[in-house]
């Protein structure tokens, strides 16, 4: 996940929350909101919520991953089995599998 700000600071956003914890989404709130206040926080200086991800892989390839792992999730729901994609995913460490 990382932070960032919009409309000349009036605004405050995290994303990429996986929806594996509540907790984070918390400590996410509390970073936000000494982003907007302008605090210097022991979250706010650190390299974690300062840096931004590098935006990797680049259009169209992007799109073509997500759809290719939504329409192998999707079936997987249906059969049971994970195919090619899915198992190359998890064997780089960026599977669904938890």
């Amino acid at each position: 996940m990382f932070w960032g700000q919009a409309m000349g600071g009036r605004a405050a956003y995290a994303v990429g929350y996986t929806g594996l914890g509540v907790a984070s989404t918390r400590f996410g709130a509390e970073v936000m909101l000494d982003l907007l206040d302008r605090k210097r926080s022991k979250a706010t200086l650190t390299n974690f919520v300062q840096d931004k991800p590098v935006p990797f892989p680049p259009e169209p390839f992007r799109f073509i991953g997500i759809q290719t792992t939504r329409w192998s999730l999707n079936r997987e729901d249906l059969t049971g089995k994970r195919n090619i994609w899915l198992r190359s995913l998890d064997r780089l460490g960026l599977g669904f599998d938890s």
